[in-house]
């Protein structure tokens, strides 16, 4: 009897163990699942056909790099129109209000429906052009000036001694400016991959 009392013990003990194993293994599994879709769901953005066809026609207009380009869209509101941040910035490219109102001073393109595709991204793209021109095209200082005013850039600049060739992203002092660039540039970097990618396919 007692012998079979242990035996029986030990079998739901056994048992106990298995149970703990198997649970474990799917919580593991289930994490590393959710991990994986975290980490590719930026992958699986992409622009509708009239926004892709918007962004090619305006990075062709402005002569810029239509990765480039859609790497500060998907950055900016990945892909919605209807974006809007707490400080009052609107759609795919993110304008401040006034921002487009100047942009379409210089530029003469409407800005009086800022969440219209064909609105939003031909006044981007004009400012984002405006920016690589006055900062000799170095990324960095436009992609900096494009998120947190060419006012900041300029003192950054003036102040720290950074020369034309500025790479180092590290040095950016607005966090949320620093991660904006370096998200764009990580974007970009992998667009022109998957471009290059599709054309040699072809």
């Amino acid at each position: 009897m007692r012998i079979a009392l242990k035996r029986k013990k030990h079998e739901v003990q056994r048992h106990t163990g298995n149970t703990g194993a198997l649970v474990f293994a799917l919580l593991l599994a289930l994490f590393c699942a959710l991990f994986l879709f975290m980490t590719s769901a930026k992958f699986l953005l992409r622009p509708s056909e009239r926004v892709a066809h918007t962004i090619q026609q305006c990075a062709q207009e402005q002569q810029i790099s239509a990765s480039l380009l859609e790497a500060v869209i998907l950055t900016e509101s990945k892909f919605n129109e209807k974006a809007k941040s707490h400080v009052g910035a609107v759609g795919m490219m993110q304008l401040m209000p006034e921002t487009a109102d100047w942009i379409s001073e210089m530029s003469g393109l409407p800005s009086d429906n800022l969440e219209s595709p064909e609105q939003n991204i031909p006044l981007g793209a004009w400012y984002l052009n405006y920016l690589l021109k006055k900062y000799k095209n170095n990324e960095v200082f436009a992609l900096a000036a494009y998120n947190a005013g060419r006012g900041n850039v300029d003192e950054w600049i003036e102040k720290n001694k950074w020369p034309d060739n500025f790479t180092d992203m590290d040095k950016i002092p607005f966090p949320e400016t620093r991660e904006f660039v370096k998200s764009v540039v990580s974007n970009r970097d992998r667009l022109e991959g998957e471009r290059m990618v599709v054309t040699s396919g072809r």
